[in-house]
């Protein structure tokens, strides 16, 4: 099943050729996309709440975009907890995340950003549905609320709205399925948005003007004990790419650009796990390391024979987004995205 997930994913990531029931059916999905871009969850009173979304089904960068904006809040002394994603969570009531939960129990994304987020000691909760999960923080002190993977709500709004986009390839195949993975139209992504941020040094022509561009870098690479591996010392061995992501496309260039080339690459559909086949095959190769996101480590045993799994160190700065939000005072007078012009 993972298997035909991932070529169907690869596909609308690179488009389809249209067709008349296929844009039929296009049309039909951006249409009933677009009147739920605003998603219906019970604000908790008593909290400022930022959502974090994206624009394509998968791989935009706003898990990572969420956690480096709460890291970034919580340094600051806000009392910040993030809601995370609930994607494959099998969590019976609310909870807060640990990170040594199991992977099974809370979902990749959401214990990626407790593991992340430790060090600042800023929770992460995760539940059914994410009025739970807000509503779970709030009981627990905390005051701004960062939710991961929500980018607007009805019929109260988020106090900040956050649209992430890929610099180079910001509405993805520009379609809505079954011929693309735009999630949907991107006027009503954009209308939604209080805020549109660009990962990356690329700028699209796509991109609306005014969206705010955060740097986005690999720093290294991190072994299950924590010890770091530089890029130089990545560059110099024989390394594998071993990922279960969206658009894995972009990761490749990216490494490439830091000097690093993967000898053997194996990618999963997005958030799949890791089958014994695939893992004995990865041992099989004799590769000196094997390297992964972060996400895709909370799945993946510390190593792979001989070879270590290693985390990437993925760096998003998030500066110039931190200047904006509603509570800094600064939206005053800034362009609202509604009046951003569609690609």
């Amino acid at each position: 099943m993972d298997a035909l997930r991932a070529r169907i994913a690869r596909r609308l990531e690179r488009g389809i050729e249209p067709s008349l029931p296929g844009r039929a059916l296009a049309s039909a999905w951006a249409a009933i996309a677009a009147a739920r871009v605003a998603r219906p969850v019970t604000l908790p009173e008593g909290a400022r709440i930022v959502g974090v979304g994206g624009a394509v089904l998968g791989g935009a960068g706003k898990t990572p975009v969420a956690i480096e904006l709460s890291r970034a809040l919580a340094l600051e002394g806000h009392d910040v907890a993030l809601i995370g994603h609930g994607y494959r969570a099998r969590v019976a009531s609310p909870r807060r995340v640990l990170p040594t939960d199991a992977v099974d129990l809370v979902g990749d994304d959401a214990l990626c950003a407790a593991r992340a987020l430790a060090a600042t000691n800023t929770p992460v909760f995760v539940a059914k549905r994410r009025a739970e999960a807000l509503a779970l923080a709030v009981r627990s002190g905390k005051t701004l609320l960062v939710v991961d993977g929500l980018l607007q709500t009805s019929p109260r709004r988020l106090d900040d709205a956050v649209l992430v986009l890929d610099g180079a390839s910001p509405f993805g195949a520009g379609v809505c399925p079954p011929l693309g993975d735009l999630r949907a139209p991107a006027a009503a992504l954009l209308e939604a948005a209080d805020h549109v941020v660009a990962l990356g040094d690329a700028r699209s022509p796509a991109l609306p003007a005014s969206a705010l561009s955060l740097a986005s870098s690999i720093e290294g690479a991190l072994d299950a004990t924590g010890r770091r591996y530089d890029l130089a010392s990545l560059a110099s061995r024989c390394v594998g790419l071993l990922v279960a992501i969206a658009r894995p496309d972009r990761l490749l260039p990216a490494l490439d650009r830091v000097g690093i080339h993967p000898r053997a690459v194996v990618c999963l559909a997005d958030h799949a796990r890791f089958d014994t086949a695939t893992l004995d095959r990865a041992r099989d190769l004799g590769l000196d390391a094997w390297l992964t996101t972060a996400r895709c480590a909370t799945k993946l045993p510390p190593r792979l024979g001989g070879a270590p799994v290693l985390a990437l160190d993925h760096r998003v700065s998030v500066g110039p987004l931190l200047a904006r939000l509603s509570f800094r005072g600064s939206r005053e007078g800034a362009p609202a995205c509604a009046r951003l012009p569609a690609p």
